[in-house]
């Protein structure tokens, strides 16, 4: 969750203001003066109507952040938000012997992707995406976190352990070290100079009472703005906001500010951090103005030319050349001045220096020669599109709004698209000049330093990149009249592709998912590398465009058009505004017909996936999956994780003849199911996609079939990782469980009750939330799409603490398996299924996904609504037996015995094993750090995939 939301423009409709304020503006065009009204609390509430699904997002931000601290009390924001996070209220927590806000919110069908807390720089937010029948939760929660926190310190003492976890988790992952490094050098002065998290003897160190009045400094109505996107009746929300909020006060004393400005830089600041690790990096920070600065959206333009895209300048200055394998600009909407972050990831065999110079020429020609017509007007694209996807959907919007308001008003944010439609590429030239300049640079380099000279065993991964982070009616799930089935148009071509369209009116955009089988597990085994690279080469040019025409086409209207490929396939993730329906399509057709596989595109795609392996291998979660999986498959199995030395070989000898075998044989009709929901004519579109695509081979789907893997005798390793402050304990086992068995749903619902959740299930209840032994800590069944996978358990644990964690990790599994699961278990990992499933259908690359997910495993779009497989409404005739048999026979089995194994791996892995359990020294979910603590809840993490 390290990464800054971008400012994004949306259509928010007028109505009567009440005690609120609505924002109304027309799609792009000027924005009409917007009514207002607040309440008698003086807080003010944004609300935006969209009754397209029955969802609603409630958001509540504070203005409080790390800039709010001082040395000795910094990462206080960080540690308060999370106390207020899942500990006691009045009306919450077990202080008072109520349940947690994490058990209620589990139970509406909230997870740590829809609900959450996150702490910022400039502020604090709480929020929830939950079915639109739960905002007067949504609204008791954040109002008791408001107004009503008890703040113990006996729940200080464990929080604190967890927030020191979540500390080195992040000290594992050499991109996060680098940036503190670079903007602690960079600011020197203002509060901006640490980072959200702190410093690790301020989180130890700081006590209760000094929390207690940071909070009785800060979270006062007047220092807080509430927004409500989604489903819901105005008069009806305002009376239950009114009720929930309207008895606070405002505070009886100013709000402390900030006072605090910068000193001028006079001249190039430099930070070497060296520590084990396999990839380079370069980092150039330049000093900037605010985000309400004329200035700073001139620089959003600046730095969308240099970082998105192929085209970008960045892109053809380095990644072409062969000087890097990634590159990115970040322009950080901050309410003070920041550095504009300029990033590399160095190539295997190129000196720092080498990318360094480069970066520097590339960005001072700018300054210097200024930009063409073409660049100006392709960013502008890039950035009006960014900001109207960020509708889709009530989350994208409340967030949006959250962060204008932190960083800037929303007023700000309703004029960004006019505001920047009005830059110029003198204005661009201009901000070039003036602040990418020598003296202003602080320059970062990440230097790899080897250990201790012993060989690794495990890594995969891949994809090279390029990243810009410029501040910048219905969604897919309709309720009411018509059902998923017949608001779906299904078809299956005459070359056996799958295809279904939904019609969404709501947002002019248009989401494409797609899954081809074509994934490592359909690869000869000598050659595990050739799915990515095939996947990886679709878009480096076809026969009749190169790589930079296609990138041309798509970002000059500001699409966006990906295919990647992991154990299962590749999987295709496009969007647009819906105007270019055809053109998204079109390029997508071209890509999967005729891609030229040219030598040189191979040669780079085959350095960039080479880095992605090396970064890989550095990851404490992935090396204890590949080791577990090594454990828990044979070799020949397609879940048996390669070594590093196997992988790059596959990747060395990867020849164009290669990949074009295995795309005549797998990038087939048969192979293929493909979604477009959005603003589109379901008719109309499914006559483009068969124009476009009929002559695509029909071939055949692959059968991919194996025996069922017994459990492996219990055992208990470690792989080493130097260098690392974290660590990953993981429990496996084989858990012969495939996605159409008949127990599927009571295995899930009984691994939900012990681990989905990191805060409400049985392990999170007392390994993080109780005892505080850990920031991250999960159970999953994974890899059951085709064969049968591993259930793992996975927690991320501090060295000193990994016995403590053993011991009640286990403890947990065995009365689990022991006792079984409970009615009220049952109960509540259903209701969460079902609401769950509703969040996930609120945008439209959910519902898409969601769409092609049921048509892979035959379920077809009606029964999304009825199955978690698709999406879930219900898990039918699950009971409490069945789970706990479920549990027994499909899970945690292996370690209802006496002698259970474990293995210890130090390194991030993803999940896979018979039976063993492993203990992983491992990083944080995220490669590249972004200005912002992530939420008590974690980021939004998956089980690692294959």
């Amino acid at each position: 969750m390290y990464s800054r939301r971008s400012p994004r423009r949306h259509s928010l409709e007028p109505a009567a203001p009440i005690a609120a304020l609505w924002l109304g503006l027309t799609l792009l065009a000027s924005t009409p003066s917007p009514a207002a009204a607040q309440p008698r609390d003086q807080q003010t509430i944004l609300l935006s109507r969209n009754d397209a699904a029955p969802v609603v997002t409630f958001e509540v931000v504070y203005h409080v952040g790390s800039r709010n601290e001082a040395p000795g009390t910094t990462g206080s924001a960080h540690l308060l938000e999370h106390l207020l996070f899942n500990k006691s209220t009045e009306n919450f927590g077990r202080a008072r012997g109520q349940r947690t806000f994490q058990e209620v919110l589990f139970q509406a069908g909230c997870d740590f992707s829809s609900t959450n807390m996150t702490t910022g720089y400039d502020r604090m937010n709480g929020y929830s995406t939950l079915p639109a029948d739960k905002l007067e939760l949504a609204m008791r929660i954040e109002a008791d976190r408001l107004g009503r926190a008890l703040i113990l310190d006996s729940e200080r003492q464990p929080e604190m352990t967890v927030v020191r976890n979540e500390y080195e988790i992040g000290e594992n992952n050499p991109a996060r070290a680098l940036y503190k490094a670079v903007v602690g050098a960079a600011i020197v002065a203002h509060p901006y100079h640490w980072d959200p998290l702190g410093y690790r003897s301020d989180i130890e160190g700081v006590s209760t009472e000094a929390l207690r009045q940071h909070y009785r400094d800060f979270f006062w109505p007047d220092n807080a703005e509430a927004i409500l996107v989604g489903d819901f009746d105005t008069a009806t929300a305002l009376r239950m906001f009114d009720r929930e909020f309207g008895s606070f006060p405002r505070s009886s004393k100013p709000v402390p500010s900030v006072i605090t400005v910068e000193p001028p830089q006079e001249g190039e600041r430099r930070v070497i951090v060296r520590r084990p690790g396999e990839v380079g990096l370069v980092k150039i920070g330049y000093m900037r103005p605010s985000s309400l600065h004329p200035d700073f959206i001139p620089l959003d333009v600046l730095s969308t030319i240099l970082g998105s895209g192929v085209n970008s300048r960045l892109y053809q200055a380095l990644v072409e050349k062969g000087f890097a394998t990634g590159v990115s600009a970040s322009n950080y909407a901050l309410r003070d001045p920041f550095p504009i972050l300029i990033d590399a990831t160095v190539a295997q065999g190129v000196s720092h220096q080498k990318v360094e110079d480069a970066m520097k020429a590339a960005l001072y020609a700018v300054g210097r020669d200024g930009v063409t017509p073409e660049e100006l007007a392709r960013a502008k694209s890039q950035l009006e599109v960014t900001v109207i996807r960020g509708r889709d959907g009530t989350y994208e919007l409340a967030a949006s709004l959250g962060e204008a308001v932190a960083s800037a008003n929303w007023k700000w944010f309703l004029q960004y698209v006019d505001t920047m439609n009005r830059v110029t590429a003198e204005d661009v030239r201009r901000v070039a000049a003036t602040y990418l300049i020598p003296d202003h640079a602080t320059v970062g380099w990440f230097v790899p330093a080897k250990a201790d000279g012993k060989k690794p065993q495990k890594a995969a991964g891949a994809g090279g990149s390029t990243e810009s982070s410029a501040s910048s009616g219905r969604s897919a799930g309709e309720p009411a009249h018509a059902t998923f089935a017949q608001r779906t148009l299904h078809r299956v071509l005459a070359n056996g592709i799958t295809l279904d369209v939904l019609a969404n009116h709501a947002v002019p955009t248009v989401a494409v998912h797609g899954i081809v089988l074509a994934g490592r597990m359909h690869t000869p085994w000598e050659k595990p590398a050739l799915g990515q690279l095939t996947a990886m080469m679709l878009e480096r040019g076809t026969k009749t465009l190169d790589k930079r025409a296609i990138a041309a086409r798509l970002d000059g209207v500001g699409a966006r058009l990906h295919v990647t490929a992991d154990m299962y396939g590749a999987t295709i993730q496009g969007s647009s505004l819906s105007r270019d329906t055809k053109l998204l399509l079109s390029v997508l057709a071209d890509e999967m017909k005729s891609p030229a596989f040219s030598d040189s595109e191979l040669t780079k795609a085959k350095a960039e996936m080479k880095t992605d392996v090396l970064r890989a291998f550095d990851d404490t979660r992935q090396r204890a999956f590949d080791r577990l999986s090594q454990i828990a498959f044979p070799v020949g199995h397609p879940y048996h994780a390669r070594s590093k030395d196997e992988t790059l070989t596959s990747i060395a000898a990867a020849r164009p003849a290669d990949l074009r075998a295995f795309h005549k044989d797998r990038y087939v009709g048969a192979s293929t199911y493909l979604a477009i929901v959005g603003d589109v004519d379901p008719a109309r579109v499914a006559a483009l996609v068969d124009s476009l695509l009929n002559d695509l081979p029909r071939g055949s789907r692959p059968d991919v079939d194996m025996p069922r893997v017994p459990r492996a005798r219990p055992s208990h390793e470690a792989v080493a990782l130097a260098g690392k402050a974290n660590m990953d304990l993981m429990f496996g086992a084989a858990s012969g469980l495939r996605r159409k068995d008949p127990d599927y749903e009571a295995s899930l619902v009984a691994n939900a009750a012990l681990g989905q959740s990191s805060l409400s299930s049985r392990l999170g209840k007392r390994v993080r939330d109780t005892e505080g032994l850990t920031y991250n800590i999960y159970s999953r069944f994974t890899m059951t799409d085709f064969l049968d996978g591993v259930w793992l358990a996975d927690v991320a644990v501090a060295p000193a603490n990994l016995g403590k964690a053993m011991k009640s990790t286990r403890e947990v599994i065995e009365s689990y398996c022991k006792d079984g699961i409970t009615e009220e278990e049952v109960a509540t990992q259903k209701s969460f299924f079902a609401g769950n499933y509703r969040v996930q259908l609120a945008t439209n690359a959910g519902t898409a996904q969601a769409l092609v997910l049921a048509e892979k495993f035959g379920y077809r779009s009606h029964e999304t609504q009825h199955h978690r497989r698709g999406g879930s409404r219900e898990v039918p005739g699950v009971g409490p037996a069945r789970a706990t048999a479920r549990a027994s026979s499909r899970g945690c089995g292996p370690y209802c015995r006496p002698r259970a194994g474990r293995s210890n791996a130090r390194s991030r892995p993803r999940s896979r094993d018979r039976s063993v359990r492993s203990t992983a020294r491992g990083g944080h979910p995220e490669a590249v750090p972004r200005p912002r603590a992530s939420g008590p809840g974690g980021p939004r993490r998956r089980t690692p995939a294959r």
